[in-house]
This record gives C-alpha cells, sequence and structure tokens, in this order.
C-alpha cells in the first residue's frame, strides 16, 4: 500500500531524532544514546530516506544543529511513539505485582519545594511499595513536555494545557504577589500595590514568570521598565533584598522568611493572572493504580492549599500547606 516503506522507521532512528534535537549536536546525541556519532549520523541519514525529506539542518557552522521544519514536525510524532514506547515498559514492569514500582513525577522547583513533599508523604502512607523519582524543570512548560515526551508518568503543571494528548486535575490557584525591600516605604506600608505603582519601580525579572507578569501588566496600559533578570527565584530575592528593584512572583516562590524581604498582595489580586496549578498525564493510556492513587493524594493535600485567600488574609505569613 502507498507508503508502507514507512514501516521500515524504526525505534533507534527516533530516538537518533529526538537525541541530536535535544543536545544540538551529533556528537553529544551520540554520547546521550551510548553510540559512536558516525552511528547517530547513519540513523538520521536512513530516517531522511525513508521519509524523504531533510529532517536535520546540518549547515550551521559553529551553531547547535537545528531541525528543518519536518524535523519538528516529525519530532512531535517521534515523541509520541518514544513515549508510547516508555508506556509499555512501565506497564509491563507493574504487571510483576509484590516487588516496588517506580512512578516517574515532574514539577517545577517551587511547587517541588513547597508542595511535593507533603504529597510525597502521604502517598506513601498508603502506597509504600512504590517509589517516586522526582525530574524538575524550570518552567511550567518544560514539565508539561516531560509528560508529552513520556519522560514521568505525572507533572505538575499548569493549566490551560494546549496539547490535545495530555489531561490534568487542577489542584490548587497560585496568585502573583509583589516582592520589596522591607525597609522601603512600599515595605513599611505593608499593604496591597497598585499596579500603576509597581511599573514606576524598577522591576526584577523572574524570568519563567516574566511572560505572565509583562503580560498582565502591557494589557493593563502599562509599561513595565525590568533592570535584571534570574532564573532562580532565590537570586531574584536577593536582588530585591539588596534594594535593586521590586518583583512580581508566583507566591509560591515567594519566601516571606528571607532578610529585608516583604511580600505583598496585588491590588487588585488579578492584575496578573495567577496560575492553575494541576497534576498532568497522558490522556492517551488510562492510569496506572499507583499514578491514580498519587493523583488522589495531591487532591487531598492540595485541598487544603489556599494561596489567595492566605495572601490576602496574611501576605507575610501565609500557610501553604496545613494538610498533615
Amino acid at each position: 500500500m502507498a507508503g508502507e516503506h514507512w514501516f521500515g522507521i524504526e525505534l533507534r532512528h527516533l530516538a537518533a531524532l529526538d537525541a541530536v534535537a535535544r543536545e544540538g549536536s551529533f556528537r553529544r546525541a551520540a554520547e546521550r544514546l551510548g553510540y559512536v556519532q558516525s552511528a547517530i549520523s547513519h540513523q538520521i541519514a536512513a530516517l531522511e530516506g525513508i521519509t524523504g525529506r531533510r529532517l536535520v539542518d546540518r549547515s550551521r557552522g559553529t551553531r547547535p544543529i537545528a531541525l528543518t521544519a519536518a524535523g519538528v514536525c516529525m519530532l512531535a510524532h517521534a515523541d509520541a511513539v518514544i513515549a508510547r514506547m516508555r508506556d509499555a515498559q512501565a506497564d509491563l514492569a507493574a504487571l510483576d505485582g509484590g516487588g516496588t514500582t517506580t512512578l516517574r513525577v515532574g514539577s517545577t522547583h517551587d511547587v517541588a519545594a513547597r508542595v511535593v513533599p507533603s504529597v510525597l508523604a502521604s502517598f506513601g502512607r498508603v502506597r509504600a511499595d512504590v517509589t517516586v523519582t522526582l525530574q524538575e524543570s524550570e518552567t511550567g512548560e518544560g514539565v508539561v513536555q516531560l509528560v508529552a515526551r513520556g519522560d514521568v508518568d505525572l507533572a505538575f503543571g499548569e493549566l490551560p494545557l494546549r496539547d490535545a494528548s495530555l489531561d490534568g486535575v487542577p489542584l490548587f490557584h497560585d496568585p502573583f504577589v509583589v516582592l520589596v525591600q522591607a525597609s522601603s516605604p512600599l515595605g513599611r506600608r505593608a499593604k496591597g500595590v497598585a499596579p500603576a505603582t509597581i511599573v514606576r519601580l524598577p522591576l526584577i525579572a523572574h524570568a519563567p514568570t516574566r511572560p505572565a507578569v509583562e503580560g498582565g501588566l502591557r494589557a493593563r496600559g502599562l509599561a513595565p521598565r525590568f533592570v535584571l533578570q534570574s532564573d532562580a527565584s532565590s537570586t531574584v530575592h536577593a536582588f530585591v533584598a539588596a534594594g535593586l528593584g521590586a518583583a512580581i512572583l508566583p507566591r509560591l516562590s515567594a519566601d516571606a522568611g528571607v532578610a529585608d524581604i516583604a511580600v505583598l498582595p496585588l491590588d487588585p489580586p488579578d492584575a496578573v493572572a495567577g496560575r492553575v496549578i494541576a497534576l498532568v498525564w497522558n490522556r492517551e493510556r488510562r492510569l496506572r493504580k499507583d499514578a491514580a492513587a498519587f493523583v488522589e493524594a495531591a487532591r487531598s493535600v492540595c485541598a487544603d492549599l489556599d494561596v489567595a485567600t492566605a495572601a490576602q488574609r496574611d501576605p507575610a505569613h501565609p500557610p501553604l500547606l496545613r494538610a498533615s
């Protein structure tokens, strides 16, 4: 039948494409997969021969290798196939029964630090036979991609989900708050801060959440002035404590315990739309019993996680987790 030659595509061809896309070079892709570099080149060439398309742009000089438009398209399908193979591996391992199984969970750094420990403790009380591994990513989108690629079984991501192959259950709302130097006039006032006041200050950007902050302020006709930026929320805190500017962060990323930091609510609280944190999985496969139990543990723990109300009630000391 037409296109039957595509059945010559092997999983190793797709794994090579995925590795090249992630690593940006044939050499590092080979190291990732445990091959020699020539083997990766041959596998990519074989895949290009079968598809009849150039998938990798090799003419980028010293810049990292990039995929062509056809390569990007093929990678999306490759990731789906690889993910299903990993799912099959996990399902077959689960058939053994009686032994210890592994549940792979993804999370952003802030959720991993503030929420995941309580969820793990709750889950461990009902499924002590399951080992949980944690893989972290800087951004919510990066975490969701871990699920899409099959790198993890579940992930603490953000809604809405743009990938139709994914599903999720919302856990809690995480509003944005303002960080200022505690000894500054705003810090001493300890009241909610209006967006118009914020944009008059130099701002420290938290790179993973900057698009949401900037978009929310510009939607109100305000032009923020960012003077510094960091991927790490701890660095953002240090810059604010040093008096270098103010910051707008998700409440879960804000730490009122840092010396000379005041955490204040936005006024109004929805001046920047907060995050909806959810537990996400691949909807194209049924949840294993251990994964379903983890979902229920997360829902139970996060039912007591009322960030928005807590921040408005006591912005300096909100009880992020009250569940035991």
